[in-house]
């Protein structure tokens, strides 16, 4: 039976995957039509699962393409699978996009390690320490001597104050003075003028404390980075292993042939030189001491911070520092100074007095009294007066 001449419906175009709303690229052309039905679409080989053996049609993720605001770049989104412009309706000739460079993933460190040990000295937990006894106002070791001069008094504020340790307003705050109080002494000139003012009474007993306290009375610099260079030559500056113990060494009784203010005089250069720190210091000292002693920075602050021939002369920073320092004397192969000879003399064979200290009390003979001399010795004086 001859076929109607009838029209055959237009077949379907197949709908093809558009990415991101761009332009298609393989864009179909018209479909033929004939008196054939439509061919069903040809499945595209992919890969089959293994618990299915149904055909697969291969349906590829869609590409990453960047969102971009003009026109699609040339070539189109990139093939995933294969490369070839025909096979995956690329344009021929088309250059192909180059793949994003990948970002350098960036290191991050959780590291609580310190960076440097350079830098500004921690400024108020040195001069303002936590661990340190407190003194009464009332206490009568803060009474003004004939040495505590209005113009001593200035000097200590213009120091502690040019150090950094505080600021001007900051230290008014701190002695509970005014600022008009202040520059009234401040501005003053005389030996002794201006000891009845508040600013005098009140600033003196600020920095008397701080000395029994043994704290010090500026701030210090900030120390300069090591170099291998430096911090070899402080080890050979710090290091007596070579030379031979001293008698009495083993036990702690080395007897001492210096004052206290000698040995400070001794110490405030050693502090000074560069790179040197408190705590290698006291570390050299520590080494030159029996088991179970040792000098700590709180027993080197209250001996720094003390002035007499005797002032601290129960401390254990005054016995270790005397050790190490006749040690140096000895590497240096330098002779007995004088002075050091009439010390000898002077206290014979125990050494300076180490068991008393500067606040001993002593019963004297009616117009007597104790007189302590240039070698750290008690000689009692008569001096006519009766009490």
């Amino acid at each position: 039976m001859p076929a109607l001449n009838l029209p055959h419906p237009s077949a379907p175009n197949p709908a093809l995957p558009v990415y991101n709303h761009q332009p298609v690229y393989n864009k179909a052309g018209p479909l033929p039509v004939s008196n054939n039905p439509a061919p069903p679409l040809v499945p595209v080989p992919g890969p089959i699962p293994n618990n299915s053996t149904s055909p697969a049609y291969y349906n590829p993720p869609p590409p990453f393409v960047p969102h971009t605001s003009g026109a699609q770049a040339p070539g189109g989104p990139p093939s995933l699978m294969n490369t070839s412009p025909m096979a995956r309706g690329m344009p021929s000739g088309a250059p192909p996009i180059p793949a994003p460079a990948p970002v350098p993933a960036t290191t991050t460190t959780s590291s609580r390690k310190r960076k440097s040990d350079v830098g500004p000295d921690n400024t108020q937990e040195n001069l303002f320490p936590d661990n340190v006894p407190d003194i009464d106002s009332e206490d009568e070791r803060l009474a003004p001597h004939d040495s505590d001069t209005c113009n001593a008094i200035r000097r200590k504020i213009r120091n502690w104050i040019d150090s950094g340790a505080q600021k001007v307003g900051e230290f008014q705050k701190t002695i509970g003075v005014s600022g008009k109080s202040y520059n009234s002494f401040m501005n003053r000139t005389g030996t002794w003028d201006g000891e009845n003012t508040d600013t005098y009474t009140k600033a003196h007993i600020f920095f008397k404390k701080r000395e029994l306290q043994g704290l010090p009375l500026k701030a210090n610099k900030p120390k300069k980075a090591k170099t291998a260079a430096s911090a070899k030559a402080l080890e050979e500056v710090l290091d007596v292993s070579n030379v031979d113990p001293l008698p009495g060494e083993a036990d702690g009784t080395v007897p001492i042939y210096d004052t206290c203010d000698e040995i400070r005089k001794k110490i405030r250069p050693m502090l000074a030189k560069e790179g040197m720190t408190q705590a290698a210091f006291i570390r050299a000292l520590n080494k030159n001491l029996p088991e179970g002693k040792s000098v700590s920075p709180a027993n080197m602050r209250y001996f720094m911070g003390r002035k007499g021939v005797r002032d601290g002369n129960t401390n254990i920073a005054f016995y270790a520092a005397y050790v190490f320092f006749e040690k140096k004397r000895i590497q240096a192969g330098k002779p007995k100074t004088q002075f050091r000879q009439k010390m000898e003399k002077a206290w014979g064979n125990k050494g300076f007095d180490i068991e008393h200290g500067a606040n001993q009390q002593y019963t004297c003979s009616a117009g007597e009294e104790p007189v302590v001399d240039e070698f750290g010795k008690i000689d009692f004086v008569v001096t006519g007066r009766r009490r």
